[in-house]
């Protein structure tokens, strides 16, 4: 074995030794599985563990330390401060998932146009409260890793700043961490001095100074050159910027966080206006973000498709989509309305049992009770018959299905970019239906061009909803076409077909066709195939293209009429009620 082998092996010791103590700082009651030793950084990269010597997982709330970057930065000597300043990423900061991808986001609303340095940003702020609180009040030197580092590091204007910040916060001379006095101006001062007053006074509730921290940083990271040298300086303590890699979705985080944004403030401004003034340092105000959806309360989909996957690098865009639309709908989602018929069922008998006193005399089996007892003795050898039905309920349920055909042609909006009410729709009565029991089949349609469908009727949730939040931009109209596979021939189940479009459909019912089969003839069988029930929702004038209604009308499809998209929310969650009474 090689010294530096030897080195190693010996810090494993040292360090798993450490372990214990590093736990007691926080709690003695902490519950925490021991970290994954890595004694190679081949070892630690197969773990994600990149560029610096720990991370955190929030995933499976872990530790992983590469020994072999431990002993090539000397910082050997510092087991339980390293060991304990992880723990605090589990504990206190961000302690889970959820307050993780807050962070994230509150920190992103403050940093227009570079965005990309959130995590970065979110991983700093959190190491500066962790190493605060246990430098100050468990008395472990957190500063002479820093001056350990230091000795192989060159300052940067950037490092100078985050150093300067430790010095205001532990009170030592000037130079005792950010040591490049060159470096050194007012304005570093400055900044340093409000950092350090940020993270005393938000050290309890931190999410609610991230969007300040991210302010006070956001000068120094602007400059693409220079951002890229200071992040290989700061490479080394990058511990938790991924450590919501490979999670799911976080649920609750579509909404705009208000508190958040409103959070986003300059303290530099702040410091200088007082607190009478305190709303005109704001950086951007809730009434300028542009929320949309239901109440205009809710990100743009594709600033949450961002911020999920900055949280989660390996996130899968369509998943994170789904979730979107799915969490949206779901106070919107009802009951789906079932059609109700009397079962035919017949009484069978299934056995005997005690025929008591108190019993009706007409249920008394005087054949069964004599072949079984020579002597009778009412309510002690008396038996009954029993009957079952030959059915399990008297009432089924059957739960219509629904077929669900959403106009994707090139007026509509891309549902990954821009909110989309024809898929919050098509989501809403989507889910209910499967929650009630009923399959569904949601098609695409932008035609002449492109179609996109699902395999006829599933209850797939996943694949029902990567279907309704895709995107073709093709064509003019919903193809008419379309409906033949699902109703080209009678159904032994009914259905109820949902056309979302506008005005361009009577131009699809009038074009040609490859069969001899007009549109006009395939729509009308196929509502009467569906099993009679068919609504075509019509973005347009009630008194638009009149005739060609009525002849719809004649058929048999209702026509509800929505002068804008948001009336379409209303329709999905009318739908039951409208469209599927019991009889």
């Amino acid at each position: 074995m090689n010294p530096k082998s030897q080195l190693i092996e010996s810090t494993l010791q040292k360090w798993k030794a450490s372990w214990a103590k590093a736990k007691l700082v926080w709690s003695p009651f902490l519950r925490l599985q021991e970290p994954i030793w890595c004694t190679t950084s081949k070892a630690a990269a197969q773990e994600g563990l990149t560029g610096s010597f720990a991370m955190i997982r929030l995933t499976d709330h872990r530790i992983v330390i590469d020994l072999e970057k431990v002993v090539d930065e000397n910082v050997i000597d510092f087991s339980v401060e390293i060991l304990a300043h992880e723990i605090g990423h589990h504990i206190y900061t961000p302690a889970n998932l959820h307050d993780n991808a807050i962070l994230m986001g509150r920190i992103r609303w403050a940093l227009p146009e570079i965005e990309n340095r959130a995590a970065m940003v979110a991983n700093i702020y959190e190491d500066i409260l962790i190493n605060d609180k246990l430098q100050r009040f468990h008395d472990l030197n957190m500063a002479d890793i820093y001056k350990t580092l230091n000795k192989k590091n060159k300052p940067s204007v950037f490092w100078t700043l985050i150093m300067r910040s430790f010095e205001y916060l532990w009170r030592t001379k000037r130079g005792a961490l950010a040591n490049d006095l060159s470096l050194h101006n007012k304005s570093i001062d400055a900044d340093a001095a409000l950092i350090a007053s940020l993270i005393r006074s938000y050290s309890k509730n931190w999410l609610d100074g991230a969007g300040r921290f991210a302010v006070m940083l956001y000068p120094y990271l602007v400059d693409q050159k220079q951002f890229d040298k200071d992040r290989k300086k700061i490479l080394v303590l990058l511990d938790s910027e991924k450590a919501g890699l490979n999670s799911p979705a976080t649920s609750g985080l579509t909404e705009l966080d208000i508190e958040g944004i409103e959070g986003v403030i300059d303290m530099r401004s702040e410091s200088l206006k007082g607190d009478d003034n305190l709303s005109t340092a704001t950086g951007l105000g809730h009434n300028l973000l542009g929320g949309q959806g239901p109440r205009n309360i809710y990100m743009p989909p594709g600033s949450y498709i961002d911020l999920m996957k900055q949280v989660n690098p390996n996130a899968n865009e369509q998943k994170l989509i789904n979730a979107y639309y799915k969490e949206i709908a779901l106070p919107h989602l009802i009951d789906f309305p079932t059609e109700v018929s009397q079962s035919n069922s017949y009484l069978l008998p299934e056995g005997l049992e005690t025929w008591n006193i108190g019993d009706s005399m007409e249920d008394l089996d005087w054949v069964e009770t004599a072949i079984h007892a020579p002597y009778i003795i009412p309510g002690m050898n008396t038996v009954k018959r029993t009957y079952g039905k030959d059915s399990d309920e008297d009432m089924e349920e059957k739960p219509l299905d629904v077929y669900i055909g959403i106009d994707c042609s090139g007026s509509m909006v891309n549902p990954k970019t821009r909110f989309s009410w024809p898929v919050l729709a098509a989501t809403i009565i989507g889910l209910s239906a499967l929650r009630a029991g009923a399959d569904v089949m949601a098609c695409l349609s932008g035609e002449p061009g492109k179609f996109m469908e699902t395999n006829g009727f599933i209850n797939d949730e996943k694949k029902l909803l990567s279907t309704i939040t895709s995107y073709l931009g093709t064509g003019y109209a919903y193809g008419i076409e379309r409906l033949r596979k699902p109703f080209g021939q009678q159904n032994d189940k009914k259905s109820h077909a949902i056309i979302v479009t506008d005005n361009d459909i009577f131009s699809m019912l009038d074009s040609k066709t490859p069969t001899k089969q007009s549109h006009w003839e395939l729509i009308e069988i196929a509502l009467e195939n569906a099993g009679g029930s068919g609504t075509i929702v019509l973005h347009s004038s009630a008194h638009y293209e009149n005739p060609k209604v009525k002849r719809l009308q004649a058929m048999g499809w209702i026509l509800h009429y929505v002068t804008n998209e948001e009336e379409l929310l209303q329709f999905a969650a009318d739908f039951s009620e409208l469209n599927y009474t019991t009889n």
